[in-house]
């Protein structure tokens, strides 16, 4: 999902969601640079990372949606 949302992002998109980016990136540096699968904690940490991602994801997700509904609008009246 992580690396779905940071590819199908628009150049113009990711300023609108720079701050839920450097959310997810704070979510899973833990996971990046501490923990191993074996590590105590970890069932936390895939909780909250997927937590943190699955929202963001939705939301970019509905962004898109909605904007493909404005162009299909805007078709409509062209």
């Amino acid at each position: 999902m992580y690396n779905d949302i940071l590819r199908t992002l628009l150049p113009v998109e990711k300023p609108l969601m720079m701050t839920r980016i450097e959310s997810m990136d704070r979510a899973l540096a833990k996971g990046i640079d501490d923990l191993r699968w074996n590590s105590a904690g970890i069932d936390p940490f895939i909780k909250n990372a997927m937590l943190v991602v699955s929202e963001i994801d939705e939301l970019v997700k509905k962004m898109k949606e909605n904007v493909r509904k404005m162009q299909d609008f805007m078709e409509l009246w062209k």
